[in-house]
């Protein structure tokens, strides 16, 4: 076999196996992503504290809250910036406020 024609298979093997390597990134990342999908349709309305299907949501102002109705819970869950939204509202915070230091009344 001459050396031009080693060169010139070496030069396409590496591109078949670079175009492979290529398409189970691909792969990989499509099922990472089903997989997540999958999930949080599946546990959409479950409580990240107690893991029931508790979560409603609420409104409160332009921020969806959503909390866990189970009785033993109660857990509160925001999503990314909620918390920074919730702040901004200068009611909110003052009631919030007003609840906490009555618990320790």
């Amino acid at each position: 076999m001459s050396e031009h024609l080693k060169v010139k298979m070496n030069k396409e093997d590496s591109f078949f196996a670079q175009q492979a390597q290529e398409q189970i990134k691909g792969l990989r990342e499509k099922a990472v992503q089903d997989s997540d999908r999958k999930y949080r349709e599946e546990h959409q309305y479950h409580c990240f504290r107690c893991g029931t299907e508790s979560l409603v949501e609420i409104q409160k102002g332009k921020v969806a809250i959503d909390i866990c109705v189970n009785e033993k819970c109660g857990a509160l869950h925001l999503d990314a910036g909620e918390l920074d939204a919730l702040l901004e509202d200068r009611e909110f915070v003052k009631k919030a406020r007003k609840g906490i230091f009555d618990i320790f009344k």
